[in-house]
């Protein structure tokens, strides 16, 4: 299996390629970045790393290399800036987006293509507007809502965070919808009150707002890390894991032309089927809430395509 990482010198980019080197399923790693010295010295140090556990080639690459790929992982972003929402950076990345499909249509037209790169709803659409690839081999990562939901419900719960499950869906960012309907703990369903999940609910906003405060420049590297391997080693594997992706419906959960999170079951081919779930009440206006916002986007990259062909 052969995995290409776009945009590897950065944050999100090199600890994805530690976390996979060192864990996944992967016979070979290429690491590809404009900042050509920094994925060196990360192809350099990774690959070392990884002697002591995998057996997987790890390498710098251009884009000619992304032929063959099985999974290719796009993390690559504009510049660093301050923001109040992950929507801010659509106009900075689109054109990112719009260069790397035509690359991934060029050069590894059947890969799995995973979009780490924010706001990753929208850009996922665009990702399948400008490549025409099919939509299940294009999925957006927002695999980190839901493991932050764990994290608070397992201390809301006072229990180990290995001992819950339980997922996020609609928007990545602050209309994500919190599945408490999906929540188990050793594998039992739980029920809680309207006070517990407001209190969940309303730490949402301060995530974004914790990291942007600390100025560094630095996003959830690590998380992001852990979690796109678990998506790695999903599909490479051919696991039919169920894992919460952004996916570009066609009818699915009554909407269509917009890329959103949803449960699906992976595998080799990318995404083998999208679960649609039953939602308790406010979960489906949460939802409706997500699809309204993602909608929008999605209407304002169409428009910047049409432009486009003027």
């Amino acid at each position: 299996m052969k995995v290409s990482i776009i945009g590897a010198a950065g944050t999100v980019g090199s600890c994805t390629a530690f976390a996979i080197a060192t864990q996944c399923q992967a016979d070979e790693l290429v690491m590809m970045d404009i900042n050509q010295n920094m994925v060196e010295s990360h192809v350099m140090d990774i690959g070392t790393a990884a002697t002591l556990t995998r057996n997987t080639v790890v390498r710098s690459g251009k884009d000619e290399d992304l032929a063959g790929s099985d999974v290719v992982i796009m993390t690559a972003s504009a510049p660093y800036r301050f923001i109040k929402s992950r929507m801010e950076l659509l106009g900075d990345n689109l054109p990112i987006i719009q260069d790397t499909a035509k690359k991934i249509k060029r050069y590894c037209p059947d890969a799995v293509v995973i979009t780490a790169t924010n706001p990753i709803d929208p850009l996922n659409y665009a990702m399948q507007l400008y490549s025409g690839l099919d939509r299940k081999k294009l999925i957006g990562y927002p695999f980190n809502d839901s493991i932050r939901f764990r994290m608070m419900v397992a201390r809301a719960l006072g229990v180990k965070s290995t001992q819950v499950e339980g997922i996020a869906i609609g928007e990545h960012g602050e209309n994500q919808v919190l599945l408490f309907s999906s929540l188990r703990v050793d594998g039992k369903p739980v029920t809680v009150d309207e006070d517990f999940k407001q209190n969940i609910r309303q730490e949402i906003p301060n995530i974004l707002r914790s990291y942007e405060s600390l100025g560094t420049g630095r996003t959830a590297g690590w998380t992001s890390a852990v979690g796109l391997a678990a998506v790695v080693s999903a599909i490479t594997g051919d696991t039919g894991q169920v894992l919460p992706c952004s996916v570009v419906l066609t009818g699915e959960y009554g909407y269509s032309g917009l890329s959103m999170s949803v449960p699906v079951i992976l595998g080799r081919e990318g995404v083998k089927q999208i679960l649609e779930w039953e939602l308790a009440p406010d979960e489906q206006e949460g939802l409706k809430r997500a699809a309204d916002i993602l909608k929008a986007a999605a209407q304002s990259i169409e428009d910047t395509l049409e432009q486009g062909r003027r």
